[in-house]
């Protein structure tokens, strides 16, 4: 008997609780075939769309690393300015 193998009795309690909420779920996400045509373009394009999201996921990714990137090297560039305009006033002071 599966009760005498399991190692607590609070771990066969909780089982039998989840077994029916695993055996929904499983009826719930395609547990069953259906052959009607309209169950099948609906998967169909569930599946399509769940790509397409996990796709645009990935470029919107993508595209914020480029724009931290992009953003760093700004910064980087804003201080070499400020440090090549504070060098030009020094040099403008001692030629003064």
């Amino acid at each position: 008997m599966i009760i005498n193998i399991l190692p607590s009795k609070k771990l066969t309690g909780l089982l039998i609780l989840l077994l029916p909420f695993l055996f929904s779920c499983s009826a719930l996400t395609g547990g069953s075939a259906s052959n009607d045509p309209n169950v099948i373009a609906q998967q169909q394009q569930v599946d399509y769309l769940e790509q397409e999201l996990e796709a645009q996921k990935r470029r919107t990714d993508e595209a914020e690393q480029l724009y931290k990137r992009e953003r760093d090297l700004l910064d980087a560039k804003k201080s070499e300015l400020k440090a090549a305009e504070r060098l030009l006033k020094v040099y403008r002071d001692q030629a003064k």
